[in-house]
């Protein structure tokens, strides 16, 4: 068994993030015995010199990741860490905002609804941060959620799936939450309202959210039931959006 040649300029043209399907792969080597995908994401990253193919005259060929590949994945690990914590962060700065309005909020909810095809489906939905007014009247709930989007890429994702459709059943108000940067307020449909953070300016409103019809059953009750209400400090930030 022997590994075959390098590329002598490897490591110079790696992007400073990678994709998320090259990162995939990456990890994929990492994690197994490497049996070679031999397609266009492989080509990449041996051009950028983070794997290395093996020749085997008894076994197929296949990848190893190389020290280049493993400071690659060292780096995309610190980023991910980086973005978790920064989505943390800001999902529990507008549940204390919207706890000190007097709301009853959840962070930790997951909630099983009918999604509007012609199956009648049931999808899992885990709003970021969910919220209503504390009230005896189901006209007077005002059920919100606030999805968090700290990265353009995962905001990307979320609107091509059209995951927040899910949202519908059960909030009146929905609402993307961005980090400054990564989309302007235009760019997220007519249907959602829009709320900028800014990592040392607080919170803007960019858009009010249209108000629709929302559903609220036994069910989502007693998903409420079981999970257990964000609870705010005393000196929780009263932020103004």
């Amino acid at each position: 068994m022997k590994a075959l040649s390098r590329n002598s300029t490897a490591g110079q043209d790696v992007p400073a993030t990678l994709p998320r399907r090259h990162a995939t792969r990456l990890r994929h080597y990492w994690r197994s015995h490497g049996w070679a995908c031999h397609d266009n994401i492989d080509l990449d990253l041996l051009r950028w010199g983070l794997i290395e193919e093996i020749a085997d005259g008894a076994l197929a060929s296949h990848f190893l990741v190389t020290a280049l590949g493993r400071d690659a994945l060292g780096e995309a690990v610190v980023r991910n860490r980086r973005a978790r914590s920064r989505h943390a962060e800001v999902a529990e700065s507008v549940a204390r905002h919207l706890a000190g309005l007097g709301r009853l909020v959840f962070t930790e909810l997951s909630i099983h609804t009918v999604e509007h095809t012609a199956e009648g489906r049931w999808s899992l939905c885990k709003p970021d941060v969910f919220s209503l007014t504390r009230s005896l009247r189901p006209d007077h709930l005002a059920p919100q959620v606030h999805e968090i989007k700290v990265r353009r890429s995962d905001l990307l994702g979320e609107l091509r799936s059209q995951k927040t459709r899910r949202y519908r059943e059960l909030a009146g108000e929905v609402f993307f939450v961005l980090a400054e940067g990564i989309a302007e307020p235009e760019e997220i449909p007519a249907d959602y309202g829009v709320v900028v953070w800014r990592e040392s300016g607080g919170y803007t409103l960019a858009r009010s959210a249209p108000r629709h019809a929302y559903t609220i059953e036994t069910r989502h009750w007693m998903a409420m039931a079981r999970a257990r209400p964000f609870m705010a400090e005393d000196d929780s930030l009263q932020l103004s959006f």
